[in-house]
């Protein structure tokens, strides 16, 4: 089963930035999209959905990009600094995420 990904205006202008930013960034090393995705171990079609901006592009493959690119760490600095959930600690202390389960009734 195939899921959409409803995203809001600004989301998908930030897949597009991020895109944009990959494309550029193979550009740079002078690799054609078949050699990224070959260095990547992946289809083209990937990398075209990946610098496309595409919703439904999995991490695993961004991160393989990076890890190409040369940028392996730098997914890990996309929340390593988290100034909201910082804040909403102060505030209200940190508290257990309920799950769904908990709402689930036993027959």
């Amino acid at each position: 089963m195939r899921t959409t990904t409803v995203l809001a205006t600004h989301e998908a202008e930030a897949l597009t930035r991020l895109g944009q930013t990959v494309k550029l960034a193979r550009l740079r090393r002078n690799l054609t999209q078949a050699e990224l995705a070959g260095r990547m171990g992946v289809a083209r079609p990937s990398v075209v959905a990946l610098e496309a901006g595409k919703p439904g592009v999995a991490v695993g493959i961004l991160l393989k990009a990076m890890s190409v690119l040369g940028y392996p760490e730098r997914i890990g600095e996309i929340i390593a600094s988290d100034p909201i959930g910082d804040d909403m600690d102060v505030a209200m202390g940190r508290r257990r995420a309920g799950g769904a389960r908990a709402h689930v009734e036993a027959f």
